[in-house]
């Protein structure tokens, strides 16, 4: 009996352990966000092993309740640990550090230069002064729902640096076979007349007249020779250089876009005044933002209500099928 008490722990808990490996290698920010359908299953479980007296399920009702709550343990721990990273990275470069970003600025340059969400996100947010420009790095991630009902989220760093070019944004990402497909139907890219510039990236902008001046030989140059894996969107008040997260290190990210913003030309800006047109509330940071940090409370609360669901889904059940009972004898369609 005990032996299959501990067979059906180690079994749950290997299902719980090849979930949470799927979900680290999708690139998941919170991979325990959806820790709530595990903690679900161990209360089915447990409730089909109290009814029937069976070692190896009430086994693996115990160990999923474990494994769920190491696995939420683990997931916040994770994110702690990137919070400490970025929080180090914030000290090195001499920025201040904010764990979720207000700015809807923000938030838009990088939605355009991925063209892709139905939930983004910003967070982790280093904002100051950096070689005499404003600058933000920042975290950003979306998600896309898939028609099978899941979500499909992708994570990225990002460093923005501010510009006085206040024109339509020009995105530039590698071409890809997608984009290749998009030209054929008819959504081509901007062609710049540099046919091995053209043939590596892909050039983007509702303004097309704007991103052959801010496109010159030398910013040309630089991006195919240092910009390959990388991201960039020019225009609305800033330069911003985006990466897949874990790629490039926030630093590099920074050099990058501050060494594309110093090679756009002057007469490439069209904007008539000094100031950027990017909101500038977006690099300041705010007290109650930097408190506001979610996974503060750690992971108690999450495996406390987890712990909550696995007791009450045999409840519910034991309660729903007694009122379906009682219902039954009272209309005389069946009883017991």
């Amino acid at each position: 009996m005990v032996v299959d008490f501990v067979l059906g722990a180690i079994a749950f808990a290997m299902f719980v352990l090849l979930v949470a490996w799927l979900r680290a290698l999708s690139g998941a920010s919170d991979p325990a966000r959806g820790s709530w359908a595990l903690f679900g299953f161990a209360g089915l479980v447990l409730l089909f092993g109290l009814a029937q007296q069976n070692p190896v399920l009430l086994g693996a009702a115990a160990g999923g309740v474990a494994a769920t709550s190491a696995f939420v343990w683990w997931s916040a721990r994770r994110n702690r640990q990137r919070d400490q990273v970025a929080r180090s990275v914030a000290d090195e470069l001499g920025l201040s550090y904010e764990q979720d970003s207000a700015s809807a600025e923000i938030r838009d340059l990088a939605s355009a230069l991925t063209i892709a969400g139905d939930r983004n996100q910003v967070q982790r947010a280093l904002s100051g002064r950096w070689r005499g420009y404003d600058v933000k790095l920042f975290d950003y991630g979306y998600e896309v729902d898939t028609p099978r009902g899941g979500a499909v989220e992708r994570n990225f760093t990002c460093a923005l640096v501010s510009s006085p070019i206040d024109s339509e944004p020009i995105t530039i990402t590698a071409e890809s076979f997608l984009t290749k497909v998009a030209a054929k139907v008819g959504y081509r890219d901007l062609q710049l007349g540099d046919p091995d510039f053209d043939r590596v990236f892909n050039v983007r902008s509702k303004d097309p007249t704007a991103a052959p001046k801010v496109l010159g030989p030398a910013v040309r140059a630089w991006l195919s020779e240092h910009g390959r894996g990388l991201n960039f969107l020019i225009g609305r008040g800033a330069v911003l250089c985006m990466a897949s997260q874990g790629t490039v290190s926030r630093a590099e990210l920074l050099e990058s876009a501050t060494r594309l913003r110093d090679l756009i030309s002057p007469a490439a800006v069209t904007a008539s005044r000094s100031e950027t047109t990017i909101d500038r509330s977006a690099f300041r940071v705010s007290a109650a933002q930097v408190d506001a940090d979610p996974n503060s409370s750690g992971p108690g609360r999450r495996i406390a209500l987890g712990l909550a669901m696995v007791l009450l889904v045999p409840i519910a059940f034991v309660f729903g099928g007694y009122v379906l009972l009682y219902i039954a004898c009272a209309t005389g369609n069946g009883c017991v």
